[in-house]
């Protein structure tokens, strides 16, 4: 049996090879204005990216009963903007190209 060499590299996408902030930002105050709550400055949500959504808006305020609902009209509206709104981090397709 011949066997192959392979070579496998993992690499973490959102703030390694993507930058989602302002889909995620946007997304944020879609939702908050979905339920007539006023929005909380960027830095505030900034600090807290990469925690589940449901934390997150629980963090910023959002009694928990409301958080699903609050988290469903993020991701409506994430869904719709995400891929005008995400870029390419510089180097990103050079390091990966590098890598293959």
């Amino acid at each position: 049996m011949i066997k192959v060499k392979t070579k496998t590299i993992l690499f973490d996408l959102d703030g390694t090879l993507i930058d989602s902030t302002e889909a995620i930002l946007e997304s944020f105050g879609v939702a908050f204005e979905t339920f007539g709550t006023s929005v909380p400055e960027d830095e505030s949500i900034k600090k807290l990216i990469g925690h589940p959504l449901d934390l997150m808006f629980t963090m910023l305020g959002v009694d928990v009963s409301q958080a699903d609902a609050y988290v469903g009209a993020y991701k409506e509206h994430y869904r719709l903007i995400s891929r005008q709104k995400t870029t390419l981090l510089p180097l990103a397709y050079e390091a990966i190209t590098y890598a293959s």
